[in-house]
């Protein structure tokens, strides 16, 4: 009987020394969002790994969100686009439209290498200026911003290297309302040199989303008509 319980008291003491991390392996951590729910994987082969699912079931990685000018905006990913064409994503996060990875640079790469006078017009866009005096390039009279600035980047799919060349990309904008007029993609084309107002290929309220053709990587901000 002694030997029993003593047998007993050390299985107790054994599993009480066991890390309560060795317990939860394998599990996932959620948090809410508020629009909706942040995911980050506990295994291996995905940590460090987001994925944001908004209440629509648009579902965008941490390499095609971006966080800037007090919005949020994404690249929906697992989805497919208006010609067909399956939207994956890569090992690095970033969302592979047929040859084109996209994601999103931030921090400071956001505006490195730009002209001094595109940086000037990027902080003036996320500091809520008047449109029409942001730049000369498009007629902007009787728009505003939906969305602060974010960079987006376009790059091969294989090689990694920085591409230009039309892509799809269906843009989440949780801010986006049934009630906006005029709904198009003001972009700083980095190849051009130039802005350019883009009309979006379709704007649906419902799931927050915004498709557009861009022609490779820039710096974009949805925009509406007053």
């Amino acid at each position: 009987m002694k030997k029993k319980s003593l047998t007993a008291l050390i299985l107790v003491a054994a599993l009480a020394a066991t890390p309560a991390t060795a317990l939860a392996a394998g599990s996932a951590e959620y948090s809410d969002g508020g629009s909706g729910s942040s995911y980050s994987s506990g295994s291996s082969r995905d940590y460090a790994t987001t994925v944001t699912v908004s209440s629509t079931g648009v579902k965008t990685t941490g390499a095609t969100t971006s966080n800037n000018g007090g919005s949020s905006i994404g690249v929906a990913v697992d989805t497919v686009t208006s010609t067909g064409q399956k939207v994956t994503v890569n090992s690095k996060g970033e969302a592979v439209i047929g040859d084109t990875a996209v994601g999103f640079a931030t921090g400071v790469a956001a505006t490195a290498g730009l002209p001094n006078a595109v940086v000037s017009s990027i902080n003036a866009i996320n500091a809520g200026q008047d449109l029409a005096a942001v730049t000369t390039d498009v007629d902007l009279t009787g728009y505003s911003a939906l969305t602060g600035t974010h960079a987006i980047i376009t790059k091969d799919a294989s090689t990694a290297a920085v591409k230009t060349g039309d892509v799809e990309v269906s843009l989440y904008v949780p801010n986006l309302l049934d009630s906006l007029q005029g709904v198009s993609v003001l972009f700083y084309d980095n190849a051009t040199g130039r802005w350019v107002l883009l009309q979006p290929v379709t704007v649906d309220p419902v799931s927050k989303t915004v498709t557009v053709n861009i022609s490779g990587s820039g710096t974009l901000s949805v925009v509406y008509k007053r």
